[in-house]
């Protein structure tokens, strides 16, 4: 390679890395950055952990289509007030990204395309505090505005603790029940689908009425059941020989040393009531279960978490113990957002029509992405990883730009005519010449005044055309008038010239001669304030909307006014934002930090437009 060649080379490689670490290809490709990231974490990632989520199906199933049905576990709907009653905005901006996960788990989570959907309790998260019904009606339709209904599928819903209340010393059950049964449906109710009876039960008043019975001291074969309860309904439940799958929200009792199997997070489930709610039915209830309805399977809810267990069926001889087969129970994972857990699913239950050799219906959990991890392990290290990068950024080209050599500039038509000619350096040009690189600090002038400019005399047009403010780059400052134009230059008031916004006589000016009068006052009125020309007029009487906060700190009364910006600010603010040729100058006059956040915000807004378009889309 000759000489020629590797100066080609260098100067390849120069110009390449130029261009890759100039700042609009360097804020672009961020913005490009993360936007893609954002909408995996947002759409992406929910698709992606739903895609190995397929319906159960068994290998002698292959020439039946089966029916699938969903079951989801404790939505949790907040409150409609919950949303605009937060004290804090971190409050509400959480109970906002709640209702935003739902919306979008269940986006993803109908796209199964399910036949029938069980509710198993808990859809609302505070329904038993509701005192009217019209404001538990207005709560259900946030719940549907949520989960809306689907005329492809069927939905079926159980009552919760959440829901209705439970315990006698509740409030007022009674109102809040009657309020589920009008909005929502009925208590308990028998489901057959595909020739299998699903049993949906009222567990919360179930144990209200064990309560009842215990208290009295009667067992189940001699209570005489609450008409309309549900120890009445299981009673009279018309099973038939059909399998039955048992649905109940409250999981039933089992040791406190059961395991609850390799996919439970952490725990068990174990015996524990409180103030409106029970972890586990009884063992009396549990047991009267099992005997009246043998359920082939059973499905609960509330402890948020997975659980898997096999209840032991007691039969009279041993013989008939060694071919009982375990009945299995399945805790349902919760749908929503929790403290408790960190993947929300759902269970998925398949079935085909039931024979005397086979097996009709299969069930298999679903997980949803962990909602925090997105925020801690992808939104967050891409933040901190941002702002670094454009910190050692800003650093490189603060170092470039004071590396930058400026040649001699030589006096161009615009400059002066006799200004003489001094001695000019590169980041320091002579007064003839104002280039970014003028140093804020005046220099003196190197060649002699004239003396027209030196003598303040009120004949002299040149110190009146010399004093008035003007851009260097406007042209050539008119040292010397045309004599036709000295009459008009002295008429003008000398303290108030015509390129200031307000004359003495109260004239405000618009740019070009046309303006509006302020209206009269007197000589202790004080001057209303003004604005230099291309400066947007302040309105006095009407500031919009704005909110203040008054603090103190340090000892002192301090107060903080936030207003709705004007047009005029975000044109600035937009104009800073984008990667233009302004930003050297943002870099040398704000600094490496300024630089920093401005770079910062020119990234975050076209992503939090992207977040809004996904989220609008998603409610």
């Amino acid at each position: 390679m000759g000489v020629s060649e590797r100066r080609k080379f260098k100067a390849t490689n120069r110009f390449t890395r130029t261009v890759l670490l100039s700042r609009p290809v360097v804020i672009n490709g961020f913005r490009i950055a993360w936007i893609v990231v954002l909408v995996w974490g947002e759409l992406g990632i929910y698709f992606w952990s739903l895609s190995s989520c397929k319906w159960p199906e068994l290998a002698e199933w292959r020439r039946t289509k089966a029916t699938h049905v969903l079951l989801i576990s404790d939505p949790q709907v907040r409150h409609p007030s919950a949303l605009w009653g937060e004290s804090s905005w971190a409050k509400f901006l959480g109970q906002f990204l709640y209702e935003l996960n739902l919306k979008r788990s269940w986006h993803v989570t109908r796209r199964l395309n399910p036949h029938e959907v069980f509710f198993l309790g808990d859809m609302l998260s505070s329904g038993k505090y509701v005192r009217s019904e019209a404001e538990y009606k207005a709560y259900w339709r946030k719940f549907q505005a949520i989960f809306k209904p689907d005329a492809a599928f069927s939905q079926y819903f159980l009552p919760g603790n959440n829901d209705v209340g439970m315990g006698v010393t509740h409030s007022s059950p009674k109102n809040v029940r009657i309020y589920y049964s009008s909005v929502v449906g009925p208590f308990n109710r028998e489901v057959v689908i595909r020739d299998h009876v699903f049993i949906c039960l009222d567990a919360p008043s179930l144990v209200d009425e064990d309560y009842q019975r215990s208290s009295s001291g009667v067992g189940y074969e001699r209570w005489d059941p609450i008409r309309g309860g549900p120890i009445e309904f299981v009673k009279s439940a018309s099973i038939g020989g059909r399998p039955t799958i048992l649905l109940s929200h409250i999981p039933l009792a089992r040791p406190d040393t059961a395991s609850c199997g390799p996919l439970r997070e952490k725990g068990a489930i174990r015996r524990g009531v409180g103030h409106g709610y029970q972890n586990t039915l009884g063992k009396q209830t549990t047991r009267f279960l099992l005997q009246t309805l043998k359920p082939a399977a059973i499905f609960s809810g509330d402890n948020r978490d997975y659980c898997e267990y096999s209840h032991p069926v007691e039969v009279p001889d041993r013989e008939a113990e060694e071919r009982a087969v375990p009945i299995r129970e399945v805790t349902v994972k919760s749908f929503s957002m929790s403290n408790h857990i960190r993947w929300p699913g759902f269970q998925l239950i398949s079935l085909v029509d039931p024979t005397p050799a086979g097996k009709s219906f299969i069930d298999a959990p679903c997980t949803l992405p962990d909602p925090y991890r997105v925020y801690t392990s992808l939104y967050n290290p891409l933040a901190l990883l941002t702002l670094v990068f454009l910190f050692i950024f800003n650093t490189y080209r603060a170092r470039r730009l004071r590396n930058i050599v400026v040649p001699p500039l030589s006096l161009s038509s615009r400059s002066s005519p006799g200004a003489g000619s001094g001695s000019h350096t590169p980041l320091h040009p002579g007064p003839d010449v104002w280039s970014p690189y003028t140093p804020p600090v005046p220099v003196s002038p190197r060649s002699a005044l004239p003396s027209s400019l030196r003598t303040p005399t009120a004949s002299a047009p040149a110190m009146r055309a010399a004093s008035r403010p003007a851009s260097p780059l406007l042209g050539p400052t008119p040292f010397h008038q045309h004599p036709a134009h000295a009459h008009e230059e002295e008429e003008e008031d000398t303290m108030y010239p015509t390129q200031y916004a307000v004359q003495r006589n109260g004239h405000v000016s618009d740019g070009e001669g046309e303006g509006e009068e302020w209206p009269a006052r007197g000589r202790g009125d004080a001057a209303p304030s003004y604005f230099l020309p291309g400066a947007p007029r302040l309105n006095a009487k009407s500031h919009g909307w704005s909110w203040s906060w008054t603090f103190v700190f340090r000892g002192r009364r301090r107060r903080m006014t936030v207003s709705v910006p004007t047009w005029g600010s975000v044109r600035e603010l937009a104009a800073q934002l984008a990667p233009g040729a302004d930003a050297d100058m943002v870099l040398r006059r704000r600094g490496i930090a300024w630089s920093t956040v401005i770079d910062g915000l020119g990234i975050l807004w076209p992503t939090l437009f992207v977040w809004i378009a996904c989220a609008w889309w998603m409610f």
